[in-house]
């Protein structure tokens, strides 16, 4: 098969055109057609400039992922404005000024943005809850909070995301984690928003104690273990 690549700005002046004709084998996917492109060393150059973030769309302007097959017709082009605008945090007792960060998110957004704020509940499993614990990796945390923001930028074409999240104690009705996405719409922005927060739950190196009325409880992504060792090596409430 025969498919037709536009290219748009960095792209199409790095390779001195704004349109290639690539041959591919029938049902080859977007990552195929990458390898192929990759194959030239001035779209290599390219790609790497821009940390491999690009952003590919079908003939009806429909975005494609790596693993989408491509038709006889792509656009390949840079994200919008040169990348996403990417913040995050660890908190240790600062109050977040989330005004300032929503406001940064619309400055770079396309028309949307979705934001997501976590706080501690008073009652989980009909118990009162006195508070919560949250120990941290301090050497990666931050880390994989960024490239989970990252990827998902890339991934969903986003012009912006942050990603604040609390560590230590917090008391019942304190805010937790705050997620920001920012984009050219809902469609883009509200499923966005729901992976993040999951990709943080299921993928940070973040670990939390629930202090409740029965006692103290793990909460380890979708686990809940009530802790049965020594008190003395769990953090005592504030």
């Amino acid at each position: 098969m025969k498919v037709r690549v536009k290219l748009y700005s960095l792209f199409r002046d790095a390779m001195g055109s704004s349109e290639l004709l690539i041959a591919l084998p029938d049902g080859s996917s977007v990552g195929d057609l990458l390898e192929a492109l990759m194959k030239d060393e001035r779209f290599e150059r390219a790609y790497r400039t821009l940390n491999g973030s690009l952003v590919v769309l079908d003939e009806e302007g429909g975005r494609l992922e790596r693993e989408d097959k491509v038709g006889p017709l792509v656009h390949l082009m840079p994200p919008p404005a040169g990348g996403a605008h990417v913040e995050v945090g660890v908190l240790k007792g600062s109050e977040l000024d989330l005004a300032g960060v929503i406001g940064r998110l619309s400055k770079a957004s396309r028309g949307a943005v979705a934001v997501f704020v976590g706080h501690v509940k008073g009652y989980n499993a009909g118990e009162r809850v006195e508070g919560l614990y949250y120990e941290h990796s301090e050497e990666l945390l931050e880390r994989v909070l960024r490239r989970i923001a990252e990827e998902e930028a890339r991934k969903w074409g986003l012009s912006g995301v942050a990603i604040y999240h609390y560590v230590g104690w917090r008391r019942v009705g304190e805010m937790t984690i705050a997620v920001a996405v920012a984009g050219g719409s809902r469609s883009e922005v509200l499923p966005a928003l729901a992976e993040v927060v999951e990709r943080v739950k299921h993928e940070a190196p973040i670990w939390k104690v629930e202090h409740r009325e029965s006692g103290k409880y793990y909460i380890l992504g979708d686990k809940v273990i009530k802790f049965e060792g020594s008190p003395s090596s769990l953090p005592t409430s504030p």
